[in-house]
């Protein structure tokens, strides 16, 4: 549960930007739930988000 929550709030802030930065942004997150994240899985979790486009601002 706590790692679908943190791959959807990654993808939705982090979406579009390098391999490197998703991951690290998985990981850090991860750590902060007190989940030890498998490296394979979240190159792969990084590989798709980033290949997201980015969504445009909200400019209201």
């Amino acid at each position: 549960m706590r790692i679908d929550y943190v791959i959807n709030k990654v993808a939705q802030t982090h979406r579009g930007q390098s391999e490197d930065q998703v991951l690290q942004a998985i990981h850090d997150q991860l750590r902060a739930v007190g989940v030890v994240p498998n490296g394979r899985k979240m190159a792969e979790y990084a590989t798709a988000i980033s290949a997201l486009p980015q969504i445009p601002p909200n400019n209201r």
